[in-house]
């Protein structure tokens, strides 16, 4: 019989369908897999001239901006969808409210090469991403305009990626968005009731209950949510308490680079390297928040950072949109077991 599931994070109900619980092979697998034309692409090495200059990068030494020899490089998007010299202000237009549209949205070249994707990286390779992740939000928080930065990866056309050549994307926001907003208040409930994190909690219980597990390492399990909304859904969460991704070590990055390697790669091999989106999850820093002086207390207790990677294999149509129930045919049990039993 179908179930709904709460999400207590996201404050959000999930229909898991189980009557018409769908295998691996029942996916399809023709996913659209254009390779771009390398000789227009504007990621390539030696056309850095094509794209903004860089605003970061991981490069061999000696080697100049803006040329040949980077391994990561951090460009701002040539159509982005808010820019950082756009007038930071709030208006009202009698019911209505707007902002100027000041923000940063770049681009994150994950690796030189054009025909190499997330699940071909190696556990090094990975760490450089995810180091990039940190080092680019460190700086970015620096203008106390930002108040979050979502960091994002759209893998396949189905994900909603424009660029054969793999790179992820973030964009600085001059607001905390709503999810996050909701993901601290779910947070702050459980805490003041437990006086526990929540994460922790969850954490503890997929770990002692095994059923939903992936894989785990020293500092990272990885495993099915309870009320995934996605089929195949997968959470990489820190078994250590923290708050802010910013604030993670090289070594806790080494782990994490290995544990995402592991999610991604059994993906990839399960479905013939399907769609995802793969999202960051992490405290905001902080900030005057006028409606709520407290908004930041206990921040660091109660919240705690992870990665959500979405599998695009199932349209969220008109019933999704209108009632924020997602419907998923896979349970996350049956998913996490196909997952587990996949060697790479």
């Amino acid at each position: 019989m179908p179930e709904l599931r709460y999400n207590r994070l996201n404050d959000t109900w999930v229909i898991i369908s189980k009557e018409r619980a769908k295998r691996p092979h029942d996916y399809p697998v023709n996913w659209r897999k254009e390779v771009g034309d390398i000789k227009k692409c504007p990621f390539e090495p030696g056309k850095e001239n094509l794209t903004p200059p860089e605003v970061f990068a991981i490069r061999d030494e000696g080697t100049k901006p803006n040329t040949p020899g980077w391994k990561i490089r951090v460009i701002p998007n040539k159509f982005p969808a808010l820019r950082p010299d756009e007038e930071f202000y709030r208006i009202s237009e009698d019911i209505y409210d707007k902002m100027g549209g000041f923000g940063y949205h770049e681009v994150i070249i994950d690796t030189p090469d054009h025909y190499k994707h997330m699940q071909d990286f190696s556990i090094g390779e990975l760490f450089l991403l995810l180091l990039t992740f940190r080092e680019r939000m460190k700086q970015l928080y620096q203008n106390s305009n930002v108040y979050y930065v979502q960091i994002f990866k759209n893998h396949g056309r189905e994900a909603g990626k424009s660029l054969y050549h793999s790179h992820s994307q973030l964009i600085a926001l001059p607001r905390i968005p709503k999810r996050i907003n909701t993901q601290i208040n779910q947070c702050r409930h459980y805490y003041r009731e437990k006086e526990r994190c929540l994460l922790c909690d969850e954490v503890k219980y997929e770990l002692n209950q095994q059923t939903r597990i992936v894989h785990d390492n020293n500092r990272f399990t990885v495993y099915a949510p309870f009320a995934s909304a996605f089929p195949f859904e997968m959470k990489i969460v820190p078994k250590f308490h923290n708050h802010d991704y910013t604030k993670t070590t090289d070594e806790e990055l080494n782990d994490l680079a290995e544990a995402l390697w592991t999610a991604v790669k059994k993906l990839s091999m399960l479905f013939e390297d399907p769609p995802f989106n793969l999202i960051l999850h992490t405290a905001p820093p902080v900030r005057d928040i006028p409606w709520d002086p407290n908004y930041f207390y206990n921040m660091d207790r109660l919240f705690h950072w992870y990665i959500e990677i979405f599998p695009r294999m199932a349209i969220h149509a008109g019933f999704e949109l209108g009632t924020e129930f997602f419907i998923n045919p896979t349970p996350p049990e049956e998913a996490a077991r196909y997952l587990r039993e996949k060697k790479i």
